[in-house]
């Protein structure tokens, strides 16, 4: 649960709880507040595929994920632009997943940035990383190669070089820096469209739709209003 900073004394009182048994790999505890989620959850796990099962050890298809991630998960196909003194080259505090083909990485980049992901990620996770397990561990349907993922992995990707900015930065250590600086919540009306398709594969109900899509919105795309979000 996010709250501004001005909302604090609301805090505990606007807290809903729900009782369930959720416990990922037997131990993490589900950070849940309705019955609902619970609905999601369930759904999600009835799939017998893993996201791990599409992968390879290596290939020329890979994702690019950033381990931090607080509103927006940053993942990408290809390395993105990150250059250290003139050098070009992979950025750190990043992974980077092989699939066995293209599509599973289009794929790939559809499924870890949208909202059913983020949602996920913050039920099960500490809220500011991405552990490798988590995204290589979701459950994904059979069904998933029926739709044409390439497609919106590209448009995601174009309306993400769109509204970023390249910036350059100087390190204490003396380093000069040059990198991308992705604001992804202007592409949220692609990944939308990301999530209502996976919509459709895991057989969400069109109230799962709308609380995945609208999940922790007021926070994420306020985040620009500069306040502190705990």
């Amino acid at each position: 649960m996010r709250f501004y900073t001005e909302e604090r004394p609301y805090a505990l009182s606007t807290t809903k709880l729900t009782e369930h048994a959720i416990r990922l790999h037997g131990y993490r505890i589900a950070k849940i507040e309705s019955p609902l989620e619970v609905d999601i959850y369930e759904r999600i796990i009835s799939n017998k595929l893993l996201l791990h099962t599409l992968t390879n050890k290596s290939s020329n298809w890979i994702l690019y994920y950033q381990e931090a991630c607080r509103y927006w998960v940053k993942a990408c196909e290809g390395l993105p632009f990150f250059r250290r003194n003139g050098v070009e080259m992979a950025p750190p505090h990043g992974r980077v997943v092989c699939f066995q083909k293209k599509e599973s990485a289009d794929f790939a980049v559809c499924l870890a940035n949208s909202s059913l992901f983020y949602w996920f990620y913050s039920a099960f996770s500490d809220c500011e990383h991405i552990n490798d397990g988590l995204l290589r561990g979701f459950y994904i349907p059979k069904t998933w190669e029926e739709t044409d993922w390439g497609t919106l992995s590209q448009q995601l990707s174009n309306s993400i070089e769109e509204h970023s900015e390249r910036k350059t930065i100087s390190t204490k250590q003396g380093h000069k820096i040059e990198y991308v600086e992705i604001n992804a919540l202007n592409s949220k009306f692609i990944i939308d469209d990301i999530d209502r398709m996976l919509a459709k594969h895991y057989g969400f109900s069109e109230d799962e739709v709308d609380f995945i899509i609208n999940y922790d919105i007021k926070y994420r795309m306020g985040q620009e209003t500069g306040e502190e979000v705990l």
